[in-house]
């Protein structure tokens, strides 16, 4: 794919967002202990959830110019729908968490 694309500035925006959204939930959802808690209405939850209305918007732009790439979208759904909800809980499991971060990678084998 030429790196000058419409499509390939697209999948790169969309990579950016979802890893920063990554970076910023792992940061605030730290899985040391048997139970994080978690408190969603704090500042940073409330951004992080903004957040992924933006990258959500940005999701449905590509959906409407390239409906044919079904499993990156699907991928990307189920990737901000469960970052909703961990961030939703009050209280999260460390296999919650490793259940997040397992859909994140395979949202993230779609980028490369």
């Amino acid at each position: 794919m030429d790196e000058y694309t419409p499509k390939y500035f697209d999948i790169a925006q969309l990579k950016y967002l979802c890893e920063k959204l990554y970076t910023e939930c792992e940061l605030l959802l730290s899985e040391n202990t048997l139970f994080t808690v978690n408190d969603p209405t704090a500042i940073e939850s409330l951004l992080l959830n903004d957040f992924i209305e933006h990258i959500a918007n940005v999701g449905i732009n590509y959906r409407i110019k390239y409906s044919r790439d079904t499993a990156l979208t699907e991928a990307l759904d189920q990737f901000l729908d469960h970052s909703s909800q961990l961030l939703g809980n009050y209280g999260v499991t460390p296999k919650e968490i490793t259940q997040w971060k397992q859909m994140s990678d395979t949202l993230f084998q779609y980028f490369h």
